[in-house]
């Protein structure tokens, strides 16, 4: 097997980048908000004998050029940005370190990731709109952000990208071996966030979840069309006839009735229909739940009042989420390292299973607590075992 090349970052060309934007991003807003309403009061509300000399076509052109040059330094400085905390973010260099961590695995075809670095809609409200009342500089990093108190939020890179997109820390694996890794990061993950869409590589991932993961420890994220839905649902259910025909044995979950696809809310002028619209959990007998993603935002907010919308929103999921028993320590296959990377920390050496009649599917075992036994008491205050 091959070894495997990470992402091409540069610390110093990430500073000098996140310096930069930052800069070119702060310019935009003041050209955007402060001279534009300058430029207004100066030219239209109270215009002194200079403002009067300049023909009122160019005083109207300046009001809309100079904000719109605002608007483009803005975008500008924000990409600039991105760009620079991808050179800087770092990368997980081998899988094995997640090994007794606590961690969110974040699955997704790669070919969602380009919708996924663009940055998150704004919320509607006309003038109340805020560039900063939104966390998150792409829709990767808003959504997964949520989940980030949680635990690390991980996946596996695209092969060959040229940096890491921002949301979930990433690792790589080779394109030649790469089933049995996502197979033991899997069978690790406190919880497994899998974005919905047909791929023949989260479709196989969701059927190896069946076969790994307890029920609810895995969450759907609908970031799709009912096309790509029901596409996703029709392969999934062929690949799970066969995959389950061809391997056998006794761990195989039944395969769950999907829901049909969310439909989107009708329509209204304060609903704020983010890129992912619904979630989907599901309780031990693979029955599922759908949580909608969709916030309705006021008229009249502060810049802290999306971001409180969203946790409100939220906070069922990531209850329950959060209430899941941790996991224990799962031995995480090794990434293939390029040439010259460090090599792991030694091992301490297991210690000898315990033998058991039957072992059960990794994940989906629930001890219930129990209470010890009360102590009864005799009149005259001298205790006896019950």
């Amino acid at each position: 097997m091959g070894g495997v090349r990470g992402p091409r970052q540069s610390p110093v060309v990430g500073a000098t980048l996140l310096g930069l934007g930052r800069t070119t991003r702060f310019l935009g807003f003041a050209l955007g908000a402060g001279a534009g309403s300058g430029l207004a009061h100066a030219f239209f509300v109270d215009p002194g004998p200079d403002a009067e000399d300049i023909h009122w076509s160019v005083r109207v052109l300046l009001i809309v050029v100079v904000p719109f040059i605002g608007w483009l330094l803005f975008t500008a400085g924000r990409r600039l940005v991105v760009r620079g905390k991808q050179h800087r973010t770092p990368v997980i260099e081998s899988f094995e370190q997640l090994r007794g961590e606590r961690y969110l695995l974040y699955l997704r075809p790669f070919g969602m990731d380009r919708r996924m670095a663009e940055p998150p809609p704004e919320a509607p409200g006309g003038g109340m709109r805020s560039p900063f009342e939104m966390p998150g500089h792409t829709t990767e990093d808003f959504v997964l952000g949520q989940f980030s108190g949680l635990g690390e939020v991980v996946a596996v890179g695209q092969p060959g990208e040229e940096l890491p997109l921002l949301g979930a820390r990433r690792g790589y694996l080779p394109l030649e071996d790469w089933k049995a890794p996502v197979s033991a990061l899997l069978q690790g993950a406190h919880t497994v966030l899998m974005s919905v869409a047909p791929g023949p590589g989260t479709e196989w991932e969701f059927t190896e979840a069946l076969r790994t993961v307890a029920p609810e420890r895995l969450v759907l994220m609908v970031a799709c069309g009912a096309g790509e839905y029901d596409a996703f649902r029709s392969a999934v259910a062929a690949l799970y006839r066969t995959r389950r025909r061809r391997e056998g044995g006794s761990t195989w979950a039944p395969l769950p009735d999907l829901p049909d696809c969310p439909a989107p809310p009708p329509g209204a002028k304060r609903q704020w229909v983010l890129p992912v619209r619904a979630f989907v959990t599901f309780d031990r007998e693979w029955r599922p739940t759908v949580f909608p993603f969709v916030v309705r935002v006021p008229w009249l907010r502060h810049l802290w009042t999306v971001r409180r919308l969203i946790r409100g929103e939220l906070r069922p999921l990531l209850g329950r989420i959060g209430g899941l028993p941790t996991r224990g320590a799962v031995d995480i296959i090794p990434l293939h390292r390029s040439a010259g990377a460090p090599p792991d920390p030694p091992r301490p050496a297991a210690p000898p299973p315990v033998p058991v009649p039957r072992q059960p599917l990794l994940g989906s075992v629930h001890v219930p607590h129990q209470q010890p036994p009360r102590k009864r008491w005799r009149r005259g205050g001298r205790r006896r075992r019950g």
